[in-house]
């Protein structure tokens, strides 16, 4: 799935790391969404509460791409679940 994060959304997204985090290119995003996808709440079996019962995957994140005003990110469907979950707690 491919989904397109602005700057003000990353930041939002770093606050649920215990550390700062400083976004200024892909690569940085790549490494940021990866941490966030270690504490996504899948169960021993593999389930999750944000979609289907896949087992969980080795990588959330596979490319991360700067485009004009953001970020456009390749991820695990059932991450982009998960981050649209942390942003709309946010508002």
């Amino acid at each position: 799935m491919r989904i397109k994060l602005d700057s003000k959304q990353l930041t939002g997204l770093s606050h649920h790391l215990p550390f700062e985090v400083i976004v200024e290119d892909p690569r940085d995003v790549k490494g940021l969404l990866e941490i966030l996808g270690h504490n996504m709440p899948w169960d021993e079996t593999g389930q999750n509460r944000f979609g289907d019962p896949l087992r969980k995957p080795t990588r959330v994140t596979f490319s991360v791409e700067a485009v004009d005003g953001g970020f456009v990110c390749d991820i695990h469907p059932a991450f982009a679940c998960y981050i649209s979950n942390l942003l709309t707690v946010e508002k």
